[in-house]
C-alpha cells in the first residue's frame, strides 16, 4: 500500500498542478477578451455618442437661421448669404455641403412665384420636375454659392417621397427632421455620394403654432441642410482606434440599398469577425444603424498576452514539482514517514489549542460521529443563543437548518467525509440556522476530518462556524441598489430587460402573449423650472406609485431615465388588455399632484407593442413601442398609440 502511495505521488502532484496552471491559463484568457470587448464597446459608443453630437451642432446652426427669418419677419436673399458666410462652414460646421432656403408654394401661387423669381434675376428659372401639384416646395436659395452648389434654384423636394417624408414630419411638429437615404441635388455623375437633409420649419410671425393644424397653415416654408456622408463622417473629431471597420444604414435594417457609410477597405471588410455589434441612433426622429466590427489588427494592438506565459510557466513549474516529489518519494520514504507523523502529531496539538482557545471569535464544534454527539464552545452557543453548557448532537444541528437547504447541506459534508483522506481538507458551506429564539442567521461552516480508523473511516470532525448576517445583508442591500432605481426604487433598464427577456422565453415555451408600455412624461421639464428639483423628485415618485398602484402585482413597472417609464405585462389574455391599461394608467397620470403645497397637473404619452404581434425578440418589440410613443407625442401628447403594425 505504502509503495503505490509514493508512486501515485509525483502523478497526483503533476495532475494538480497542470489542472492549477489550465484553470489560471483560462482565468486569464477570459480577462483578456473582456477587457478587448470593453475597449471595442467603448470604441462603438463613442462613434455613436461623436455622431449624435456632430448633428445636434447642426440642428442648432440651422435654427439659428430659423430664429434669423423670424427676427425679421421675411426672407431676405441678401441677410440669408451674409448670415451664411458669418457661419463659416468650412471651419466650424464641416461636413455640410449647402445650407438653403424651400418655399412652401400653393398651386394658385405657382405662376406668380416663377414671375417673382424672374425679377429677382434668375431669368431662366422655373420649378423641377415639371407637372401639376397641389403643392410646391422650390428651393429658391443654396448657401454657399460656390463650386458643386452653383446650379439653378426650382428644384421640388416635394417631388421625391423620401424627402417629402421628411418636410411633413419637420412641417407637423415644428422640429428637426432628417430624411432617408438620397442623392443630392448638388452631386453630378462623377463624384455621388449618399447624403440626406435636415429640415427645420419656418412659421409667419404672430400666428399660433400650438397644433398640427395652426403649423400647418402657418408654415410658409422650410430651412434646410444638405450633407454628403463620406465629407460628413471625415469630419468628426477624433482618430478610429486601428483595426475597426465603421459602417452605417439608413434604417435598422442594414443592406446594400440603406448602406450610408463604410470606413476603412469597402472591397474587403472583415470577415467572420468575433467582435461585432451594432448602436441605434435615433436622429431627428430618424433611425440609423451604426455598425462596428474589428480585425486581427485591433486584437493585436489592445489584446494582453500574459496568457502563454502563464501557460509556459506553470507547465515548466508542473514538472519540476513532479520531478521534485518522485526524488523525495523513492530517496527519502523513512525521512518522509517520520516527517509525516511528527507533523500530525503537532497538527493535533494544534488544533486542541485552537479549541480552547477560540480564536478569531468563531465558535468551535467537534463532533463524535459514532456517538453522534457534539461538543461546542462558548462562542458556538452565544451565535444560536443557546444556554451555555448544554449538551448538543449532530442530528439537533442538522433539524436547526433551514428545511430548503437541508439536503444540499448535508450532501456537502457526506462528500466530505466520504472522500479521500487528504490532509487538511475542509469542508465550506454557506447556510441559514435557526437559533433558539426563532430567528434564522446566516452562518459560515468549516469542518475537516481530524480521525480516521485503520481502513480510512471519519471518526471524528471538527471545525467552526461565523456569523456572516450581515455581509449577507450588506451584499443583499447591494444588489438591490445596482438594480433599482435610487430615487423611484423601481427597477432600473438592467433589471428590466433581465425581466423582459425572461418574459419573452416564457411566453415563447407557452404560447403567451406579453405586453410593453412606453411611457414619457409630458412638459415635466417646467415643474423642474418653476418648482425647483426637489419637487420634480416628488413628483416623480408619485408617478412611481400611481404605476404601482394601477397595475397588477405580475406585472413589472421600471424607471429607464428622466420622466421615462416602461412597463412589463406578462401572460396577457388578450393583445387589448394591455392598451386597456395603458389608458387607466394615462387618467391616473391626469390626476392632480400635490407637493409641498403646490397642486400640479401633469399628463402622460405612452406607446403599446403586444409580443409577439409587434415583434419576436426585445430589440423589435422595445422599438415598436418607443415608436409608437413618438406617434402619441407627435399627434399632440397626452395619448396612447398601439404599434404600427397593430390592426385598430
Amino acid at each position: 500500500m505504502r509503495s503505490w502511495r509514493l508512486i501515485l505521488l509525483p502523478w497526483l502532484i503533476l495532475v494538480a498542478t497542470l489542472g492549477t496552471t489550465w484553470l489560471s491559463w483560462n482565468h486569464e484568457q477570459q480577462a483578456a477578451d473582456k477587457e478587448l470587448r470593453s475597449r471595442f464597446d467603448f470604441a462603438l459608443r463613442d462613434a455613436g455618442s461623436r455622431i449624435e453630437q456632430r448633428m445636434a451642432a447642426y440642428e442648432q446652426m440651422l435654427r439659428g437661421v430659423q430664429g434669423l427669418i423670424a427676427a425679421t419677419g421675411t426672407i431676405n436673399r441678401r441677410v440669408f448669404r451674409d448670415y451664411v458666410d458669418a457661419l463659416r462652414l468650412d471651419a466650424n460646421f464641416s461636413g455640410v455641403q449647402t445650407i438653403g432656403i424651400a418655399e412652401q408654394v400653393t398651386a394658385a401661387r405657382k405662376e406668380s412665384h416663377i414671375a417673382a423669381m424672374r425679377r429677382a434675376g434668375f431669368t431662366n428659372y422655373r420649378i423641377e420636375p415639371d407637372g401639376a401639384r397641389d403643392m410646391y416646395t422650390p428651393v429658391i436659395q443654396r448657401e454657399p454659392y460656390i463650386g458643386r452648389n452653383q446650379i439653378n434654384p426650382g428644384f421640388d423636394p416635394w417631388s421625391d417621397p423620401v424627402r417629402r417624408e421628411a418636410l411633413v414630419r419637420a412641417r407637423d411638429s415644428g422640429t428637426a427632421a432628417i430624411s432617408g437615404k438620397v442623392r443630392l441635388a448638388v452631386d453630378n455623375d462623377t463624384d455621388v455620394q449618399p447624403g440626406f437633409i435636415m429640415y427645420i420649419p419656418i412659421y409667419a410671425p404672430n400666428q399660433p403654432t400650438e397644433s398640427v393644424d395652426q403649423r400647418r397653415a402657418a408654415l410658409i416654408g422650410w430651412v434646410f441642410a444638405s450633407f454628403r456622408l463620406n465629407d460628413l463622417m471625415a469630419s468628426l473629431y477624433g482618430e478610429q482606434a486601428a483595426g475597426l471597420s465603421l459602417t452605417l444604414h439608413d434604417g435598422v435594417i442594414a443592406t446594400d440599398a440603406t448602406l450610408l457609410f463604410r470606413s476603412g477597405q469597402p472591397d474587403r471588410p472583415p470577415q467572420n469577425s468575433a467582435l461585432k455589434a451594432q448602436e441605434y441612433l435615433v436622429i431627428a426622429g430618424h433611425s440609423w444603424t451604426l455598425s462596428m466590427s474589428a480585425s486581427e489588427q485591433f486584437k493585436n494592438h489592445f489584446g494582453r498576452d500574459a496568457a502563454k506565459l502563464i501557460a509556459l510557466a506553470g507547465i515548466s513549474l508542473s514538472f519540476l514539482l513532479t520531478l521534485l516529489a518522485w526524488l523525495l518519494a523513492s530517496g527519502k520514504a523513512r525521512a518522509v514517514a517520520l516527517a509525516a507523523a511528527m507533523t500530525d502529531e503537532l497538527r493535533k496539538s494544534e488544533r486542541r489549542w485552537a479549541f480552547a482557545l477560540e480564536g478569531a471569535g468563531d465558535g468551535v464544534w467537534d463532533w463524535n460521529l459514532s456517538s453522534r454527539q457534539a461538543l461546542t464552545s462558548q462562542r458556538w452557543d452565544e451565535i444560536l443563543g443557546c444556554p451555555p453548557g448544554r449538551a448538543h448532537s449532530i442530528d439537533e444541528w442538522t433539524e436547526r437548518m433551514a428545511p430548503d437547504e437541508r439536503t444540499s447541506v448535508m450532501a456537502a459534508i457526506d462528500q466530505c467525509l466520504s472522500g479521500p483522506p487528504v490532509r487538511n481538507a475542509t469542508c465550506v458551506i454557506e447556510h441559514r440556522i435557526r437559533c433558539d429564539d426563532g430567528t434564522w442567521k446566516w452562518i459560515l461552516f468549516r469542518g475537516m476530518v481530524a480521525e480516521r480508523d485503520a481502513d480510512g473511516t471519519p471518526l471524528r470532525m471538527i471545525g467552526t462556524i461565523s456569523d456572516i448576517s450581515q455581509r449577507k445583508a450588506s451584499e443583499e442591500r447591494i444588489r438591490h441598489m445596482a438594480q433599482h432605481d435610487a430615487l423611484t426604487d423601481l427597477p432600473n433598464r438592467a433589471l428590466f430587460s433581465d425581466r423582459l427577456q425572461l418574459e419573452l422565453e416564457r411566453a415563447k415555451r407557452h404560447g403567451e402573449q406579453v405586453g410593453l408600455i412606453f411611457l414619457d412624461l409630458d412638459n415635466f421639464k417646467p415643474i423642474n423650472d418653476h418648482f425647483g428639483h426637489a419637487v420634480g423628485d416628488r413628483v416623480l415618485q408619485t408617478v412611481a406609485l400611481r404605476l404601482k398602484e394601477s397595475i397588477r402585482a405580475s406585472d413589472t413597472a421600471g424607471r429607464i431615465g428622466g420622466d421615462e417609464f416602461i412597463i412589463l405585462l406578462p401572460s396577457l389574455s388578450h393583445p387589448n388588455d394591455a392598451a386597456a391599461l395603458a389608458e387607466k394608467i394615462r387618467l391616473a397620470l391626469r390626476q392632480p399632484f400635490a407637493v409641498d403645497g403646490f397642486e400640479m397637473r401633469i399628463s402622460c404619452s405612452l406607446g403599446v407593442a403586444v409580443f409577439p404581434e409587434d415583434g419576436e425578440d426585445e430589440v423589435t418589440l422595445t422599438k415598436h413601442a418607443d415608436q409608437a410613443l413618438y406617434r402619441a407625442k407627435e399627434n399632440g401628447r397626452d395619448g396612447v398609440e398601439l404599434a404600427a403594425n397593430r390592426n385598430h
